[in-house]
């Protein structure tokens, strides 16, 4: 029996969608969104290499920027060689433009500085990252922290210039820099110069006072105390107890200098010593000479002045000890500079940085000498005195290693030192013992055999007279023959003592004289002496 196929029959029914799929379907949407703003919300993650890493915790440890959280630590770990650590950092989406090359990072904890108390609030909340951040030409992802925080933040505006000094004394980074004793800058970081003679010390000026430093602006250290002894008194300069215990630089634009131009920035000055020494004119003429001393010149230093009638027209260069092996001696060279800029001379010939030798040897023939003499008798400091000196032997002009020699005459002191010496060498010349002698003997003589006689004598005479008669032929046989022979044993002991001392051409006598002028001459250089003091007490502080 044939079967039946049944045709099938399609029939048309319109679906709707399942109200069972909603769910899903949303909360993969929700899951979506959520992943795509997780992302998005994402900041950028940092590496920051720390030589250690104190106080620093893996998600519990925050980047700060002005005292607000920008990021947090996710990782912390030792990089391969284990010298390092490695900080991982996610930071906020907004910092992600200032991750440039300029960017700085350091780790900030409680300490003390002479300036202030700085990240106090760790005691608390414990170390954290600080962060300077700044645009620059590239994206960077790989930071090295700083040891120590910046001494100055992108944010605050000045100018930054460069100090060359021989040394850096006690300056440091944070030092501060004043203007009039107010506080202008601050010391941002100092290095060696390239050929390693000076060091470089970067600072910065901030604003407003960045306005006030101009290209004739002397700068100069601060440091510590600076003291000095006059006739005044003690004076004592510094510019605050921080730059006592820190350093400290200040700078101004003095009197005795043009106003420059405003400074550009990185502008290079010269660190001066302190400002005494920034205040010196320098001067472009200098005439060098050679002094030669032959006593000591203790006291005696490079720098120290050259003065002519109490003004200054120069300083000492540099001083030698050189031993002569000829005459078995030493000598002591003395280099000296004159300024002809300090003074004016009529009536100049010949080149301007040159000796004009007709008119140096001018000056030696009226006597123009150099004289060491006492600046301060409390420090001992010397200085080098020209003068025109009366009565002193003639020189011819020399000229040694290319300079021309300056003569001396010895100072006052040592003047006064050679007559005691010279007094007292003739005082032991003179023969006291002998001569005691010599009158112990004259006087035993007249004692023991003149006065006998002449009182036997005066008793012969007495007994004459009180004869009769032929007492007067009796006296002139008997006692005149006495008396003649007593009266010219005593004018010969006279004539002795008279020839051996007291005549003009003995010995003793010129002994005598002699000492009696070295008496003489040493009183007139005590009384000049003290005639000066009378007039001058306040040199025995400051000196001639």
């Amino acid at each position: 029996m044939e079967k039946e196929i049944k045709e099938a029959v399609y029939s048309k029914h319109k679906r709707y969608f399942s109200t069972v799929w909603i769910v899903p379907i949303t909360a993969l949407l929700i899951g979506v969104v959520l992943i795509v703003k997780n992302i998005s919300d994402r900041g950028p993650t940092i590496e920051i290499v720390f030589k250690s890493a104190t106080g620093i915790s893996e998600d519990k440890s925050v980047v700060k920027y002005k005292d607000i959280a920008v990021g947090k630590v996710k990782k912390v770990r030792f990089d391969e060689e284990l010298k390092s650590v490695i900080v991982t950092v996610e930071l906020n989406k907004e910092m992600k433009p200032y991750l440039s090359e300029k960017t700085k990072f350091w780790i900030v904890h409680a300490r003390l500085t002479t300036n202030s108390v700085e990240g106090l609030d760790t005691l608390f909340s414990g170390a954290y990252i600080g962060m300077d951040p700044r645009k620059g030409s590239k994206s960077v992802s790989r930071f090295k922290g700083l040891e120590n925080p910046p001494v100055v933040l992108d944010e605050v505006s000045g100018k930054r210039f460069i100090l060359e000094a021989g040394d850096r004394s006690s300056l440091q980074p944070g030092s501060p820099i004043y203007y009039k004793k107010i506080n202008a800058g601050s010391v941002i970081s100092y290095h060696l110069s390239p050929d390693a003679q000076k060091v470089l010390i970067d600072i910065f000026i901030k604003a407003p006072y960045d306005k006030l430093v101009r290209e004739s602006s002397r700068f100069w250290n601060t440091s510590g105390i600076d003291a000095t002894i006059n006739a005044d008194g003690v004076n004592i300069r510094t510019e605050s107890m921080t730059s006592i215990l820190s350093g400290g630089l200040a700078f101004d634009n003095l009197q005795n200098f043009k106003k420059g131009k405003l400074a550009k920035e990185y502008r290079h000055f010269v660190l001066f010593k302190n400002k005494k020494e920034a205040s010196k004119i320098t001067y472009g003429r200098e005439l060098f000479f050679w002094v030669y001393f032959k006593h000591s010149i203790r006291g005696l230093k490079q720098g120290s002045p050259v003065e002519f009638r109490g003004i200054k027209i120069g300083e000492v260069v540099d001083f030698f000890l050189v031993g002569n092996s000829d005459i078995g001696d030493f000598e002591l060279p003395v280099l000296i500079k004159i300024e002809p800029e300090r003074f004016t001379i009529i009536g100049k010939r010949g080149e301007e940085n040159e000796v004009n030798v007709q008119v140096f040897k001018k000056l030696i023939d009226k006597g123009f000498r150099a004289q060491l003499q006492s600046g301060n008798l409390l420090t001992g400091e010397m200085f080098i005195n020209l003068e025109f000196f009366e009565n002193v032997p003639p020189v011819k002009v020399e000229k040694k290693n290319g300079l021309y020699v300056m003569p001396t005459v010895p100072a006052t002191i040592e003047t006064l030192k050679s007559d005691i010496q010279t007094l007292l060498n003739r005082l032991s010349r003179i023969p006291f013992e002998e001569i005691g002698e010599n009158l112990k003997e004259s006087m035993e003589i007249i004692k023991n055999k003149t006065l006998p006689r002449i009182d036997r004598a005066i008793d012969s005479g007495n007994r004459l007279l009180e004869r009769s008669g032929d007492s007067l032929t009796i006296f002139r046989k008997e006692t005149l023959p006495g008396l003649n022979k007593i009266l010219g044993e005593t004018e010969r002991a006279i004539q002795e003592t008279r020839r051996n001392y007291l005549e003009h051409n003995s010995p003793t006598n010129r002994e005598l004289i002699k000492m009696l002028d070295d008496i003489s001459r040493m009183s007139r250089s005590i009384k000049e002496l003290t005639d000066y003091l009378q007039r001058h007490p306040e040199s025995i502080i400051r000196g001639r």
